[in-house]
């Protein structure tokens, strides 16, 4: 009977501990499964760094950086504004690069849901963002400023290709993603903070796409499908050219089957 009281007084002791496993279990079971905390730092980093720099340093920081584009870099005659086009350049590979020889961590049925949950994060994230803060554009032409679209997109698809071909081809997409982003300098339609914040809130929304894959997948009843074009069967393709023996019109035909 003397022991019961010791028991008791361990157990109480004790159950904040349990608790605190109970929480953690808990927290750990809802969480997805690929979710890391250490994919936080570089966003949070990044959006931290755009509202800083938007807000609380307008003008030594950013209008800083505008006038030095313009005094040292730009001339009276601008370069094309390719960035336009090349900010879908990592969202195709993201798709596309596996049919064709690369080697990604998911399949392209996956690699495609895992892509529509991104962009439509990125996507309605953007359009809410621009009109809550209301920024106007350093050209002045509208008050859509923050954060910057362009930035979020070429962001994201640069994002998903580290995640899903590793490091070499991410650094690759990274560098044309920071080509885009200071284009948007270049043109004068955004100031700094835009593109901080918007490559921030791309590199998120990937992580995001990454998070929500299985559970959206287990949502829908999606089942596992392990093809991915080219790289996994070889391609069967014929051609053949024919004269018609009545009108002596050429044509041919084109059969690809893989």
């Amino acid at each position: 009977m003397r022991r019961i009281p010791a028991v008791l007084l361990v157990l109480l002791m004790l159950s904040p501990l349990l608790r605190a496993q109970h929480t953690a279990d808990t927290l750990a079971h809802r969480l997805p499964s690929d979710f890391k905390a250490t994919q936080l730092i570089a966003p949070a980093v990044l959006l931290g760094a755009g509202f800083a720099v938007h807000y609380a340093g307008h003008e030594p920081i950013e209008t800083g950086t505008r006038d030095f584009v313009f005094r040292e870099l730009r001339g009276e005659t601008l370069l094309p504004d390719l960035g336009t086009y090349f900010q879908y350049v990592p969202l195709t590979l993201h798709l596309g690069l596996g049919m064709v020889g690369g080697r990604p961590k998911h399949a392209l049925a996956d690699r495609a849901i895992e892509s529509a949950i991104a962009h439509l994060f990125c996507g309605c994230g953007s359009f809410v963002a621009k009109r809550v803060f209301d920024s106007l554009r350093p050209d002045g032409s509208s008050n859509n400023s923050f954060p910057s679209g362009h930035t979020s997109l070429v962001f994201t698809g640069a994002e998903l290709m580290r995640m899903d071909y590793g490091n070499a081809w991410g650094a690759g997409a990274y560098v044309l993603s920071s080509a885009v982003a200071a284009s948007r300098l270049y043109y004068d339609r955004h100031w700094l903070g835009d593109i901080l914040a918007g490559a921030g809130w791309g590199i998120l929304c990937a992580h995001a796409g990454g998070w929500l894959l299985k559970p959206v997948k287990r949502l829908f009843g999606i089942p596992e499908l392990g093809w991915d074009g080219l790289r996994t069967r070889k391609a069967q393709i014929a051609f053949v050219p024919c004269v018609n023996p009545v009108s002596g019109a050429y044509s041919a035909s084109l059969s690809v089957v893989f």
